[in-house]
């Protein structure tokens, strides 16, 4: 079951797993948004930022193996929260490496490297601010000393965007960037499977 917002208008703190139709019904069709002027309007134009990612997969599913290109998405933001209008959607896209290496260089791959190359493009033309992470599995979690360069990209990449869309802006302050202040965790995220 999705989570509830909390009365300070955001998720309690942590990372919650829903599927993509939990995620629509929790952050856009809810009655809560019933008069929001941007929140279908922004869905409309995820569902568009993410259809080249699904074509490469129904087109490459022989290459691909049965491994998505998108391992899952972290949604967080003003998107994430009680707001009636919020003007984008922030979210981190979990990209496997393993499937983005057996697309690359294939007709449509491009879209691999447009979809992150501007963040300011894709949320003027879809109202999304995509981030990305090169998902790998790591088997040998427990023994960082084997850990290859790439895998600490990755879990240096995780830890990052895990920890940022659990912390809250200071409010009444004219720097709004990431501060000492606002490192401690403030609310929570939801982590979307596709």
């Amino acid at each position: 079951m999705p989570p509830s917002f909390a009365k300070n208008g955001f998720l309690p703190l942590g990372r919650y797993s829903v599927s993509f139709d939990e995620a629509e019904s929790m952050l856009v069709s809810a009655p809560t948004f019933a008069d929001s002027l941007t929140r279908t309007r922004l869905w409309d134009g995820l569902r568009d930022y993410l259809d080249p990612f699904l074509t490469l997969e129904d087109t490459y599913t022989d290459d691909l193996g049965g491994i998505p290109l998108i391992h899952s998405l972290w949604f967080g933001g003003s998107f994430v929260s009680a707001k009636l209008d919020p003007a984008n959607i922030d979210v981190t896209l979990l990209i496997d490496t393993r499937a983005e290496r057996a697309v690359r260089g294939k007709p449509g791959s491009k879209w691999l490297t447009t979809a992150f190359q501007s963040r300011s493009r894709m949320r003027e033309k879809y109202g999304v601010s995509p981030l990305r992470i090169g998902y790998r599995p790591v088997p040998h979690v427990f023994e960082p000393e084997r850990f290859t360069p790439d895998e600490r990209t990755y879990f240096t990449q995780r830890g990052v965007w895990d920890d940022w869309w659990q912390r809250r802006r200071l409010p009444d302050v004219d720097d709004r960037s990431p501060s000492e202040d606002s490192a401690a965790p403030a609310r929570g995220y939801l982590e979307v499977r596709l």
